[in-house]
């Protein structure tokens, strides 16, 4: 079954940053009295390499943890997947292979995975990765092939020795999302109609169960905290219940768009709410600024800058260039906005806490040796 809504909130031009009005105090948010320890880990970008910075923080004080994470720093890598536990990355190993690098953040262990040592063939790109469980699946094409080969690797993480499933698949996968022990993989017919489709993998055998025609022009796929699947398209995004496959479209109405189809942001809160970095339009001078996307009141609120924070902060003691990560802390109710600086050639960041009710006020910052690419609160 097809539903059409249509999306008329943006609360940009009331309270683009919350600022005035009632409306957009953001239901739900925390913001008592009450401060909990909470621990953060930011992965900064600098000289084309990646590194974790551990933080220590409460809802008064953030610090460096001076303790050193067993995840090493490591190049940029090709692919990433972040969860609450997990960040996998994925980066080409020579000429022919490549290498997983799991690192789990409750336990602070690494595992390195080789995943194509039993391909001979050196023309192989990987184009996604997720994982689910035990399992991780990484998309890949083998462009030498004639025809040329669409696959979608299982590899068992629970096995002492390596063991794994290719699927085939008669298009191009370019993105994946785990949701209800189905994998969802958004493909590319680019050899004929130059539209996507979306084929879904039961988990439990590893067989493709259905096949779904998603037109033209879709940007990303995600899961969100309700176990729904979110296409996302510019001009609207289609919620599809990874149970039954029905569906809902949601279409924008002219500049309310809310943006997430361009933001690689995962961070959702207990409420399904959605923290990413978008482009505010007119309503900032910066090229990106932190937003909430509510789904369920289909509703975003864009935080700019110029609505919290004082002209010679922003621009003389943080330097703030651009948004580059955004999280939420839970526990104490503060949203966390991860900054470029303006100086490029040093590539240097921050983070930024705020607390959103009853209106954006800053806590806190901290200044960072590298830019903030993902942000994850234990």
């Amino acid at each position: 079954m097809k539903t059409y809504t249509t999306f008329c909130a943006f609360l940009a031009l009331v309270i683009f940053s919350c600022s005035k009005s009632d409306n957009g105090s953001g239901d739900g948010d925390k913001g008592g009295d009450t401060s909990v320890d909470a621990d953060y880990v930011t992965l900064l970008s600098k000289d084309g390499f990646l590194r974790p910075q551990l933080l220590n923080a409460n809802a008064e004080v953030i610090t460096l943890n001076p303790a050193e994470s067993a995840l090493s720093e490591k190049t940029i890598p090709d692919h990433s997947y972040v969860d609450e536990f997990y960040f996998l990355q994925y980066h080409k190993d020579g000429n022919c292979g490549g290498q997983v690098t799991k690192h789990n953040f409750k336990s602070d262990t690494t595992t390195d995975i080789p995943v194509f040592t039993d391909v001979n063939d050196c023309d192989l790109t990987a184009t996604a990765i997720a994982k689910s469980g035990n399992s991780l699946f990484i998309s890949y094409i083998i462009t030498s092939a004639v025809p040329v080969s669409y696959l979608v690797r299982i590899i068992d993480l629970n096995s002492s020795e390596f063991s794994s499933v290719d699927v085939t698949l008669d298009k191009k996968p370019i993105d994946l999302a785990v949701a209800n022990n189905r994998l969802f993989i958004l493909t590319l017919d680019e050899m004929i109609t130059d539209e996507n489709s979306l084929s879904v993998l039961d988990i439990s055998n590893n067989t493709l169960i259905h096949e779904m025609n998603l037109g033209y022009s879709v940007r990303r796929i995600f899961a969100d905290s309700h176990d729904n699947v979110i296409i996302s398209y510019d001009e609207l995004h289609t919620t599809l219940n990874s149970s039954s496959l029905a569906f809902e479209y949601t279409q924008y109405e002219g500049s309310t768009a809310p943006k997430f189809a361009a933001s690689k942001s995962s961070n959702f809160d207990l409420e399904g709410r959605l923290f990413y970095a978008m482009e505010p339009g007119s309503n900032s001078e910066y090229p990106l600024v932190p937003a909430i996307y509510d789904f369920s009141k289909k509703l975003v609120i864009l935080y700019a800058y110029e609505n919290f924070l004082t002209e010679a902060k922003r621009n003389f003691e943080y330097e703030i260039e651009t948004t580059t990560a955004v999280g939420y802390d839970e526990k104490n109710g503060l949203m966390l906005i991860g900054y470029k600086k303006m100086n490029s050639a040093a590539q240097e960041g921050g983070l930024l806490r705020i607390k959103l009710a009853p209106e954006p006020e800053l806590i806190d910052n901290i200044d960072l040796d590298g830019v903030p690419t993902e942000i994850l609160i234990d």
